[in-house]
């Protein structure tokens, strides 16, 4: 079942300084199955964000449609649940709050919420920490608990832009291993953006690579990857060197044509 339908996207918007049209994504088109991870990745400037912002609502497309079991994206909604770059949790509330802040605005009573933030905590490896604030928690603990939050709401669809991108190498992997942990678990559908190929290969069973701007799908790759994942064992895999090649020749293919056309 298709959780996620991307068809002909098109953005354009209207450079500050020049006042000049700059399209943004050219035409971009694919899908999401339900319960499937699938990693966007592509060169600087190549529009990886503005899609999931148009798929969350934030940013209005300039063409094309987005659809979310099977209905069209007119705006955020419940339906997709973001985890962003730099968390964006509540800083007043503590992590149970911020966990429950989704299911109290939905009507849900408070034992259930109560239970549901128990429960999403131990998944995330946060159980204890439920009257912490915030500010009490690491860069790590952070992103976990913004996965919790977006978990508790059940989305059709869990949108994460580059959520480790700000974080220490060693936490990084670590996250990457709790993330994978997480999906086994409860297979959500994921659309996750990232720059970093090891990252996408690690973590996804597919991954769009998007050419350079105006964007456009140049390819997407399957991983024929075994679950459950460690970077200590998946990351030896011929099949994770030789994925990830595949992804590199892509990019820097993509890349070198860049340079090499003037237009």
């Amino acid at each position: 079942m298709t959780a996620l339908q991307i068809e002909h996207l098109h953005k354009t918007y209207t450079d500050a300084y020049t006042g000049e049209d700059v399209v943004a994504i050219g035409d971009v088109s694919f899908d999401v199955a339900e319960g499937e991870f699938v990693s966007v990745l592509g060169p600087s400037g190549c529009g990886k964000t503005t899609v999931l912002n148009i798929v969350a609502g934030f940013v209005e497309a300039g063409g094309g449609t987005v659809s979310v079991a099977g209905r069209p994206v007119q705006g955020p909604g419940p339906d997709r649940g973001v985890v962003f770059q730099d968390h964006a949790l509540f800083p007043w509330k503590t992590v149970q709050g911020n966990v429950t802040f989704g299911l109290r605005m939905r009507g849900v009573p408070k034992a259930q919420r109560e239970a549901t933030a128990a429960e999403y905590l131990q998944l995330v490896g946060l159980a204890g920490f439920e009257h912490r604030y915030p500010h009490e928690l690491s860069g790590g603990m952070a992103q976990r608990l913004g996965v919790a939050r977006v978990l508790a709401n059940e989305p059709a669809v869990m949108l994460m832009d580059e959520p480790f991108a700000s974080i220490d190498a060693q936490t990084r992997r670590k996250l990457q291993e709790d993330l994978t942990r997480i999906f086994q678990a409860r297979r959500p559908t994921v659309f996750f953006v990232t720059h970093d190929v090891d990252e996408a290969v690690f973590l996804s069973d597919r991954v769009v690579v998007l050419t350079g701007r105006p964007s456009r799908v140049h390819e997407i790759v399957t991983v024929d990857l075994p679950r459950p994942r460690d970077w200590r064992t998946t990351g030896e895999l011929d099949q994770f060197r030789s994925t990830r090649n595949r992804i590199t020749d892509l990019l820097a293919g993509d890349e070198s044509h860049a340079v090499a056309d003037p237009a």
